[in-house]
């Protein structure tokens, strides 16, 4: 039996709302999403396995009747899916209520429910959110029925306030394998046993490293699970470093050449390490015509500051240097000024 788990998929949200390439953004994670179902069909997956949190926020109608349609082109995985906090369900709203065209099997109770596949020998467990918190240990006391079937586990959650998970005490529970969700960074918590999908596609800028999904495969002879890496672009961080000799032109360039290893396709958070002129103040637009530019932090040193010139063998400026180094401001235009009348 082979399957794939994914899990916070977050379709709707609008990572980079605020960037001029925000909508690219949106459009990744529904593509992204779209892909993933060709890959399963490629490799004739029997289950899609969809570990919460599916949806950014409460989905509309057409989000809906949008997710069916692309489900609908399995063909040959079948779909179990719970809901997670972001996603929970409600009576009287529309995830709750849809009617889904394409056969998913939905495991919507607040208790544990199963879903068995005498063709694969399989049966899967799991239940969903019906609020946005739930600070009991649920998954504590799951354990799987003795029905001969090889038996899977959906589970979301692994904080304080998203039902607290013991992951020594879910590895003895007796599943065969436990497809987490909740937690957006991808990990294998125990071999071919355990395992957080993480978010397909990056959501923010902390979510670094390589996203996607969970690949497996559960028999008689073999039980294995790796991670498939997908996600469409990552948050990548470019360390810069520069002098106070540079120009904007110059810093430019090497920033440009910095991020031209690393791709076009990727979001870049600069840091600037170094030394730079105190009056010189950076235009990034040329850079961010060509790139991702999620953040820019400068982190370059004054190059006159007290620390760096109060060893100075010049008596002049190591006693200016002590005079001023508590006004690091007053401490700057001291040195250039001094600086300038030596070059006069």
């Amino acid at each position: 039996m082979k399957f794939i788990h994914i899990a916070d998929v977050h379709w709707g949200a609008k990572p980079e709302r605020t960037k001029s390439w925000g909508k690219i953004r949106e459009k990744d994670i529904k593509e992204t999403f779209f892909r993933m179902i060709s890959y399963a069909n490629e490799r004739e997956m029997d289950l899609l396995l969809i570990a919460g949190d599916f949806f950014h926020n409460q989905p509309t109608v057409q989000d809906l009747r949008d997710v069916d349609y692309l489900l609908g082109k399995l063909t040959t995985a079948r779909v179990v899916w719970i809901a997670g906090n972001h996603d929970h369900l409600k009576e009287g709203k529309p995830f709750y209520e849809y009617s889904w065209k394409t056969p998913i099997y939905f495991l919507k109770d607040q208790n544990l429910e199963k879903v068995s596949f005498s063709d694969l020998q399989t049966s899967v467990y799991g239940f969903s959110y019906w609020e946005n918190q739930i600070r009991q240990p649920l998954y504590d006391r799951v354990k799987p029925e003795d029905d001969g079937n090889f038996s899977i586990l959906l589970a979301h959650g692994g904080d304080e306030s998203h039902i607290p998970i013991d992951q020594e005490k879910l590895k003895w529970s007796g599943f065969d394998y436990i497809a987490l969700g909740h937690i957006h960074r991808p990990q294998i918590i125990f071999e071919d046993l355990m395992a957080y999908a993480g978010s397909m596609e990056p959501l923010d800028r902390t979510e670094t490293g390589q996203h996607g999904f969970i690949e497996g495969e559960i028999s008689e002879e073999k039980q294995m699970i790796h991670f498939v890496p997908f996600a469409r672009r990552q948050y990548m961080q470019a360390e810069v470093f520069i002098s106070d000799k540079m120009g904007q032109a110059e810093i430019l360039d090497r920033i440009e050449t910095e991020l031209s290893y690393r791709g076009k396709e990727n979001m870049y958070e600069i840091v600037l390490t170094g030394t730079k002129d105190p009056k010189l103040h950076l235009d990034f637009e040329r850079v961010e015509d060509s790139y991702l530019i999620s953040s820019v932090h400068d982190e370059t040193r004054n190059p006159w500051e007290y620390d760096r010139i109060s060893g100075d063998n010049d008596f002049l400026v190591s006693k200016v240097a002590e005079i001023l180094k508590d006004h690091p401001k007053a401490l700057s235009y001291a040195m250039e000024a001094l600086a300038a009348s030596r070059e006069d």
